[in-house]
């Protein structure tokens, strides 16, 4: 009987000893969650002349092409299963327009004008480097950010998939509105912008979510398994933000000595449009009831769109217009690095008062 004893007592506290190891684990996973994204972007800055042109890894393999291989392309498959897994946790029924969404896109569709208008007497450039900041519909990917922080996904996809669809139509209305290409002709037309947008918008906005509703009614299993399993959303965001930094670190040394002041100045423009939109946009979704979201369809922008967007109509009109949308995705990152370490921080201070 006492060795009965003392083999069930050696096996529970051999339980107990991979669940203490277990508990542990865990807690390293969530401080490092706490400072994965901040570590994520220094490596995209300090490996950028790797990850922008990859030859002298495939050169290892006897293969060495004559045009740099941008490793950096993939990010937008990164980003489709990043919002795959996210819309797993989302319901069609959810997705409805509401009082937010129309105070949000009033505030997106009118203020990048006021921002125009204030800005164009200083500097032509500035101005419509805020300006398509502002008016550039929401990133694909804030759905991802939005559930870290702890918002609403469904009302968050909501938006995004609207002003995305939106921006094709508008887009082209507004750009013309400005006169921008008038001297010297658009590049693109109305007919070829609004194919091309959507082209670039649809798949990697409505993809994931049908990709999902789909697996949802043929394989409920594997939806379930992604469903319970969010956090994968969060390391993939970590590899296609070291990717983003990488490209965006690229795009930046690229800029002529010559043009380092109105660089600056353009990118310093964006950085205050950046903080604006995310302050008012949790204005007003704290007035709505749901502060995160607010914030996210405002502040984070789909700023690989708006890249092609300052290309395609101002070049060679303003050809260092683009600076705004690529140091915008450092701005953004930053605010949103900094919003979900304040949230992981919040959350284990929660966890282990309530441990105490």
């Amino acid at each position: 009987m006492s060795d009965n004893y003392a083999q069930r007592a050696a096996a529970l506290a051999k339980k107990a000893a991979k669940k203490v190891k277990r508990i542990e684990y865990v807690q390293k996973i969530k401080k490092l969650k706490t400072y994965a994204l901040f570590i994520s972007m220094m490596l995209g800055f300090v490996l950028s002349p790797l990850l922008i042109d990859v030859r002298w890894f495939t050169s290892l393999f006897g293969y060495t092409p004559e045009q740099p291989v941008d490793i950096t392309t993939i990010t937008k498959y990164l980003l489709f299963c990043m919002l795959f897994i996210t819309y797993c946790k989302v319901s069609p029924k959810q997705m409805r327009f509401d009082k937010m969404h129309l105070w949000l896109v009033l505030t997106q569709w009118l203020g990048c004008w006021m921002v125009y208008f204030l800005l164009n007497f200083y500097s032509p450039a500035v101005a419509s480097g805020a300006f398509i900041c502002v008016l550039i519909s929401t990133a694909t990917s804030a759905p991802v950010i939005t559930g870290m922080l702890g918002g609403s996904v469904p009302r968050l996809a909501t938006y995004c998939i609207a002003t995305n669809l939106a921006l094709a139509v508008v887009a082209p209305v507004y750009f013309s509105l400005m006169g921008v290409g008038a001297e010297e002709g658009l590049n693109a037309g109305f007919v070829d912008c609004f194919v091309t947008i959507c082209k670039k918008v649809i798949p990697l906005a409505l993809g994931p979510f049908f990709l999902a509703t789909i697996v949802k009614m043929v394989k409920p299993d594997i939806h379930q398994f992604f469903q319970t399993r969010q956090s994968i959303s969060f390391w993939l965001w970590c590899v296609a933000l070291v990717l983003l930094m990488a490209r965006t670190m690229g795009n930046l040394l690229r800029i002529p000595v010559n043009e380092y002041l109105d660089a600056s100045l353009i990118a310093g423009g964006a950085l205050t449009v950046c903080l604006l939109q995310f302050f008012i946009g949790r204005k007003i979704g704290r007035a709505c009831g749901d502060a995160v979201v607010g914030g996210q369809c405002l502040g984070q922008k789909n700023t690989i769109l708006a890249i092609w967007m300052a290309q395609t109509f101002f070049d060679p009109h303003y050809a260092i217009v683009s600076i705004a949308p690529a140091s915008y995705v450092l701005w953004q990152n930053l605010v949103n690095s900094w919003q979900i370490w304040r949230f992981n921080r919040d959350k284990l201070k929660a966890e282990a008062a309530k441990n105490e």
